[in-house]
């Protein structure tokens, strides 16, 4: 007869969605069961009664643990539905874990809480517990409105938790959702919800209770990282709130609701897919493991209090992951979440579990209700079961493996999808990453000893996005170059380093300048403890021409051969200026330069010896700034370059080529010749090369013999002859 009584009741209760009386005689809106976005404490009202009887009937105990029994405690955030999800998990409930339900607030003013909910939940046992969902958007919003505090919001919060049958000494607790991404960003809000946890501990004082905070997180497939890293690691160093949140929070449930497109990639073996959900599901632990001692507060507390909020929200195509495969994909799903979590505690050496999922059925693709309710009821059993099968040691080389199934056997966590890709982005949480220092400013090129544009320093993450610090950044800027100087302003005065700071909650310095003298490219690094170093390439140019050199300085040059020279600018500093000279020769019937203005000229040497001076100029501001070389014009070297011969019948014909030493040849060259037979002079002239160097003489003979040639002497304006006469024969046969 009581288990009669008690099944009617509460499915009265279910069926009009527990309103009933208490919380200030509130009653919400009827909704239909099953029906997209419907708050309800189960979709299936007759069918939870029923089981809810049945197990309360029993008067439920909790059961003996085994030895090997992995503790648990689970924390289940339920949007709706939780009464249906706190029997399923009683009637298979793992004898070593407490389970902690919530139960959704008053839909319309949802700082009202649910009343007559969470004695059926501790019905269920000792180790089911009701939790009373704080809605953090709208204590906000009463925070506001009516100008009170977050304190005494978190009073009457807990006020109004016992009002609607809460029994904290009974186990029952409250869970503040959602604290959103605004408390990994700044100190403000931070200090609110240090104040709002502070009024849920301590209630009216006389029972102080830790509960829970559920923390919005970011999605999955998300690509670039970085920033909501960076962001987690300057939260992870306010030591004084993560104090405060080990005396007011029990469970830190970090929000990772995973997507089923970044589990069942096709050919990843069933480890490597374990492998890829604990870099999300624990990437919060596992970052807080792998930072500096300055967040030892936050490490310490996390340790135990961390609770990744698993995905069993179905079907859903956004707000829980992405969900929207079949009901067996999704058990497959839930199991391979159980599997990484229990594997994750268990290999970290973490005496318990402490973990939990979201509970939010909804019927997104509209199939009938009593469909959707069978599905739904397959997916909660299949979580049930799977966290109870994997509470004992059945594969210590898997721990966790009995979600999966039997050892050995993997008949759970399976399944594919054809566009599945595995979440990679993930990984880099297993170390801390420190910002980078950029300089907020392109290259620059500035004249030699001239301020350069205003610069400043900013953090940025791995993948360039500008970032926060949380703690003031000291840092020091240097020059490659010894000359080189900072200001942050440009009258000075002027060092070759300079400290800055960049302020907690900024993410950029002071402005600073530089200055250097010596020209040329320069490296300006940034370094900062807590910071990877930055660095910027600066070019300085060289000033103004005071002063020019021409190069060489003087130069003998022969006669038809060419000389380079280069004019060589200097500024103030004496760094080196280029420059384009206007180049005259005094006097200028020694050669001519190609070309007579620019950098460098070629002075081509005519044949006339003498001495000069060359002269380099350049046009400045101030005037022209001139430079010198000495020149001198000296004769060049001249050459016999063959010696040939051509027989006549009563002459001899000998031609003398006169060349230089390029080879080109020499007009206007007096040359005297010997020209001998057998050894006996036989000819003797002098006579002048024409245009093109050479010279012809006819030695008149009838006589036979051989003929040689010697070259007395060679005179040429501008040359010297080397004083060789090349090897030279001739011979005929005798004549008449």
């Amino acid at each position: 007869m009581r288990g009669l009584v008690l099944a009617l009741a509460l499915a009265v209760a279910v069926a009009a969605g527990a309103a009933g009386a208490g919380s200030a005689g509130v009653r919400e809106p009827a909704r239909v069961s099953g029906a997209t976005g419907s708050v309800v404490p189960s979709l299936d009202p007759s069918g939870t009664a029923e089981l809810w009887s049945k197990l309360v009937e029993r008067s439920p105990r909790k059961a003996r643990a085994t030895a090997d029994c992995r503790p648990l405690r689970a924390v289940f955030y339920a949007a709706t539905d939780w009464l249906r999800l706190a029997t399923n998990l009683a009637e298979n409930a793992s004898p070593c874990a407490e389970y902690y339900i919530s139960v959704p607030s008053i839909v319309g003013d949802r700082t009202r809480l649910r009343p007559n909910q969470a004695w059926r939940i501790r019905a269920l046992g000792p180790n089911f517990h009701a939790m009373a969902e704080i809605h953090f958007a709208t204590w906000n919003r009463w925070v506001r409105s009516t100008g009170s505090s977050w304190y005494v919001a978190g009073t009457t919060a807990r006020a109004r938790m016992a009002d609607a049958g809460y029994d904290v000494d009974s186990g029952d607790t409250w869970a503040l959702n959602e604290v959103n991404s605004g408390v990994r960003k700044g100190t403000a809000v931070r200090a609110n919800i240090r104040e709002f946890l502070r009024g849920l501990y301590e209630g009216d004082g006389t029972r102080p209770t830790r509960g829970a905070a559920l923390i919005i997180g970011v999605g999955q497939r998300t690509s670039d990282v970085s920033v909501y890293q960076s962001n987690l690691q300057n939260w992870f160093v306010d030591a004084e709130f993560w104090a405060d949140m080990a005396t007011y929070v029990s469970d830190w449930a970090q929000e990772v609701y995973g997507d089923v497109r970044s589990y069942a990639v096709p050919g990843v073996p069933a480890s490597n897919r374990r492998d890829y959900l604990n870099d999300y599901l624990q990437h919060g632990a596992v970052l807080a493991g792998a930072g500096p001692t300055t967040i030892d507060t936050a490490r310490s507390y996390l340790q135990d209090a961390f609770s990744p909020l698993a995905n069993a929200a179905w079907e859903r195509p956004s707000g829980y992951g992405w969900t929207m495969v079949p009901a067996e994909q999704m058990a497959a799903y839930v199991s391979a979440q159980v599997n990484a979590l229990r594997y994750f505690s268990a290999t970290r050496g973490q005496l318990r579990d402490h973990w939990g999922f979201a509970w939010a059925p909804r019927n997104t693709t509209g199939m009938p209700a009593a469909e959707f309710t069978a599905q739904t009821d397959f997916v909660v059993r299949r979580l049930a079961a799977a966290i109870h099968d994997s509470d004992g040691t059945v594969d210590t080389a898997e721990p966790g493996g009995g979600a999966c199934g039997p050892p050995g056997q993997n008949l759970w966590c399976v399944g594919d999808l054809d566009d599945a890709k595995p979440a990679e982005s993930w990984r880099v949480f297993r170390s801390w990453a420190l910002p980078t220092l950029a300089f907020a400013a392109s290259a620059q090129t500035v004249p030699a000893g001239i301020p350069s544009a205003p610069m400043s320093l900013k953090l940025v993450t791995r993948s360039g996005r500008a970032v926060t610090t949380a703690t003031p950044l000291v840092l020091t800027l240097g020059s490659s170059s010894a000359s080189g100087a900072f200001a942050t302003s440009p009258a000075g005065p002027w060092s070759s380093t300079l400290p800055l700071t960049i302020a907690p909650a900024t993410g950029t310095s002071e402005g600073f300048y530089y200055q250097d003298t010596q020209a040329g490219s320069h490296v300006l690094t940034a370094i900062g403890v807590g910071a990877t170093a930055g660095s910027l390439t600066v070019t300085v140019g060289s000033g103004a021409v005071v002063s020019l050199a021409v190069t060489p300085v003087s130069a003998s040059v022969p006669g038809r051969t060419s000389q380079s020279f280069t004019a060589v600018g200097t500024d103030s500093f004496g760094n080196t200026v280029p420059v384009s000279a206007t180049w005259s020769l005094d006097p200028p019937t020694l050669g001519t330069f190609a070309p007579k203005a620019g950098r460098e000229t070629t002075f081509s040497a005519g044949r006339t010896p003498g001495s000069g001076t060359i002269v380099a100029s350049v046009a400045t501001p101030t005037g022209t700034v001139s430079a010198t070389a000495g020149l001198e014009v000296v004769p060049a070297e001249l050459r016999i370059r063959s010696i040939r011969y051509r027989g006549k019948k009563k002459a001899v014909f000998v031609r003398v080529l006169v060349a230089d030493e390029s080879g080109r040849p020499v007009s206007r060259a007096s040359v005297a010749v010997v020209v001998r037979r057998a050894s006996r002079p036989l000819f003797a002239a002098r006579k002048t090369t024409g245009a093109a160097g050479g010279t012809a003489y006819r030695v008149q003979t009838r006589h036979g013999g051989c003929f040689t040639t010697t070259i007395k002497r060679v005179s040429a304006v501008g040359f010297r002859w080397d004083g060789r006469t090349p090897r030279n024969r001739f011979c005929r046969p005798g004549s008449r």
